[in-house]
Order: C-alpha cells, then sequence, then structure tokens
C-alpha cells in the first residue's frame, strides 16, 4: 500500500510532464544583440551574440543545447553553438549566449554584396534541446527575416 501511494504521485508528474511536451511551441525569435568578435583566425573567426527569444509556453524548461547554421542572404556564414545552459521561464524572454564559428573565406566572398546594402536576409537553421524533471525534447530552430546591415557590419566586416 505505501508503495502504491508513492507511485501514484511519480507516475502523475511523468504523465503530467510528458503531455507538456507534447504541446510544445517554438520559441519565438525576436532580436540579436551584443554583436561582438571575440578571436580572429586565418580560415576560422569566432563572434559572440546575445539571441533574444520569447517562450510561448506555459512552462519554464532549460535549454541544455542548440545549434545550427546561419545564412546571409543564402549565403553560409557560419555555425553557432549555445555558451551555457539557459533557463527560460514560462511565457517570457530569454537571451541565448551564441557563438557563432564564422567561415572567414564566404565572409570575405559576400563581404562586398553585403555591404552595399541597407538590409539583408538573415536565416537560422538549427536544433536546441529542452530538458524538464529529466525529459528531453529536441525542437527545429526555424528563423527568417530582413534585419539592418548596420547592426551586423562588425561581424560581417571582418
Amino acid at each position: 500500500m505505501k508503495r502504491l501511494i508513492f507511485t501514484l504521485p511519480v507516475m502523475a508528474l511523468v504523465f503530467a510532464s510528458c503531455s507538456a511536451y507534447k504541446d510544445v511551441q517554438e520559441p519565438e525569435f525576436r532580436d540579436v544583440q551584443n554583436v561582438r568578435v571575440i578571436d580572429v583566425g586565418l580560415l576560422q573567426t569566432k563572434a559572440g551574440a546575445d539571441l533574444v527569444y520569447y517562450n510561448p509556453n506555459k512552462f519554464a524548461v532549460t535549454l541544455s543545447s542548440a545549434r545550427g547554421d546561419v545564412y546571409i542572404d543564402d549565403h553560409f556564414l557560419g555555425r553557432f553553438d549555445l555558451e551555457e545552459k539557459v533557463t527560460v521561464e514560462k511565457r517570457s524572454e530569454f537571451v541565448i549566449p551564441a557563438v557563432l564559428k564564422v567561415d572567414n573565406l564566404g565572409a570575405i566572398k559576400n563581404q562586398q554584396d553585403i555591404l552595399k546594402k541597407k538590409e539583408v536576409k538573415i536565416r537560422i537553421d538549427g536544433t536546441a534541446r529542452l530538458t524538464k524533471m529529466g525529459f528531453s525534447k529536441t525542437i527545429p530552430i526555424k528563423y527568417e527575416k530582413m534585419e539592418d546591415v548596420d547592426k551586423l557590419r562588425s561581424l560581417v566586416s571582418l
């Protein structure tokens, strides 16, 4: 009987967690802030940026990993990775400190075309791993928007 009394609440928590993950909505991208160059190399440059997102879900989670590719006007710019785990509160904005590994050859090759424009199309394709109470789920990261070149100038003009 004691075992049953202990097991029922634990199972209820497990099922509640599973049903919450079934209705997970993608986070909404809001902004790119604090673009900075971390390390300049011959073939690759590391840049940092704070990506601002909004969590539309009615529960908090931990963002344990995220990675993906970044494109400017459909030209590959580099790959980003999550710098550290991020706690995401329910229905609130959160900041992802990301490190972008920029392909210098591609950036230099497309630099003149990008700098002539006032706006460029930024596209991010990747995945993020969310964890809550020991359960995890991988969700897609999709973003595409026209952005002001001045905001990205420090990253593009390597």
